[in-house]
């Protein structure tokens, strides 16, 4: 939502300026977590919202801490514990009402023109429970803050075959997909 960044869906993930999005430069607390190779922000590197405290989107005229970076700098600062406990539960959900449709299965009639047929819609959902608590350890020396915050996915899609002369079904396979993602955060300050 910060004003110069846009969207890159083609390639490297944001433009930043004008930037490509590999000409970025991704840094959490601290620690530059950019992909060497191919410029980006990996996969692995995604933070749940719960732990972020602070995003800085840096866009020209950065200090020299952040030299490399010929488009922008993404800055993600993470909670930490403080004098105080603190904490939260809470879930999200991503319902099957929500989701997409299915992209129409293409075949070639006897013209060779090719026809959509439509697949109708995937069943699937998304679950994203989280627990966060932070506090001191030792009062105003030692502070923690921690997290656990898994993602559940599943997906179902009933894919149809049809013959290319005579467009009859030829059969169906049904597509089953779950997958856990595990995100546990501890920070010692």
């Amino acid at each position: 939502v910060s004003p110069a960044v846009r969207n890159e869906p083609s390639s490297g993930q944001f433009q930043i300026d004008g930037s490509s999005g590999s000409e970025n430069t991704f840094i959490i607390n601290g620690q530059e977590v950019t992909n060497a190779r191919t410029g980006v922000l990996n996969d692995n590197s995604n933070l749940p919202f719960q732990l972020v405290q602070e995003i800085q989107v840096k866009t020209n005229g950065f200090e020299a801490e952040f030299g490399g970076a010929t488009g922008g700098v993404v800055n993600i600062v993470t909670k930490g514990g403080g004098n105080e406990f603190h904490g939260e539960f809470g879930s999200q959900f991503r319902p099957e009402g929500l989701q997409p449709r299915a992209r129409s299965t293409t075949i070639l009639n006897t013209n060779e023109i090719p026809e959509a047929i439509p697949s109708g819609r995937d069943s699937a959902y998304g679950i994203y429970p989280t627990a966060t608590l932070g506090g001191p350890i030792v009062k105003d020396k030692l502070w923690f803050f921690g997290s656990y915050t898994p993602q559940y996915f599943s997906r179902e899609r009933t894919v149809e075959y049809f013959d290319e002369e005579s467009r009859a079904s030829l059969g169906s396979f049904d597509y089953k997909a779950k997958q856990t993602n595990h995100y546990a955060y501890l920070r010692l300050d």
